[in-house]
C-alpha cells in the first residue's frame, strides 16, 4: 500500500512529501515527491548512491513545471533490504505506477548508471508509454538487464557521459548503438559520471540538457 506523509515547503515552493509503496519481493521503497503537474518526471539513482543524488535536479524540474518522484533503490538509503540487481527494473516500474497513483498523465525518466539499465528495462516493459528518458552514464549491467531489453525501449533517448573516461564512453556507446527509435547522445568533456554530471564547471549544462530533453518530449 503507498502512503504519503505531510507535506513541507521547499524553496521554490513545491512540496516535498515523503512517500513509501510497494516495491519487488515483498520491499517497501521510500522517496519523496514534488506535485505541481500531471506530467512527472521519476528519478532512478545508481547502484551505491540515494536519492539525494537528485536534490539539484528536482528543484530544477519542479521549477519548472514537472512534478517529481525521487525514491531510493532497494537496499538503498531508506529503502527495504536487501539489493538484488535483478529486481532493478521492477523497482522502476513501482515507481512510474505510484506517479501515476499520484495523479501522473506522463512519465519521464532520468536515471543514471545501472539506473539507467534499470530504467530501460521498465521502459522496455509494462510501463512501455513512458514519454523520454534522460539516462547519465548507462551502466552496462545484464544483472539489472540485458544489453538486448534496450532495443525493446523505443521511447525517445537521451544519453549523457563524460568523455573522459573511455570506459563510461564504451558502454554509452554501446547503450546508443543498441537503441531503436529516437536516440541522441552528448559527451560533456570531464571525467564526472552518473549524477556527477550535474555538478562542476559544466553541471549547468549538463542539466540544462537534461531539462531541455523532457520539454521537448513534454507532452
Amino acid at each position: 500500500m503507498a502512503r504519503t506523509s505531510e507535506p513541507r515547503a521547499t524553496g521554490d515552493g513545491a512540496e516535498a512529501v515523503a512517500v513509501e509503496f510497494g516495491g519487488p519481493g515483498a520491499r517497501t521503497l521510500r522517496g519523496h515527491r514534488f506535485a505541481v503537474a500531471e506530467t512527472w518526471a521519476v528519478l532512478v539513482h545508481d547502484v551505491g548512491r540515494d536519492l539525494d543524488d537528485w536534490r539539484g535536479l528536482a528543484a530544477g524540474l519542479t521549477g519548472h513545471g514537472f512534478s517529481v518522484l525521487v525514491f531510493d533503490l532497494p537496499g538503498h538509503g531508506a529503502s527495504d533490504d536487501p539489493w538484488e540487481p535483478e529486481l532493478a527494473g521492477a523497482a522502476v516500474v513501482a515507481a512510474i505506477d505510484f506517479a501515476r497513483s499520484q495523479g501522473a498523465g506522463h512519465v519521464h525518466l532520468v536515471a543514471a548508471g545501472a539506473g539507467a539499465i534499470a530504467a530501460l528495462a521498465a521502459a522496455a516493459g509494462a510501463a512501455s508509454d513512458v514519454a523520454s528518458a534522460a539516462l547519465l552514464t548507462p551502466r552496462l549491467d545484464d544483472r539489472a538487464a540485458a544489453l538486448e531489453m534496450v532495443g525493446e525501449a523505443t521511447l525517445p533517448k537521451l544519453i549523457l557521459v563524460g568523455s573522459l573516461d573511455p570506459g563510461a564512453v564504451r558502454d554509452a556507446e554501446a547503450v546508443f548503438r543498441a537503441a531503436v527509435g529516437r536516440c541522441e547522445m552528448a559527451r560533456i568533456p570531464v571525467m564526472a559520471q552518473g549524477t556527477d554530471l550535474l555538478a562542476g564547471d559544466w553541471g549547468q549544462q549538463a542539466g540544462e540538457k537534461v531539462l531541455g530533453y523532457l520539454r521537448r518530449w513534454r507532452r
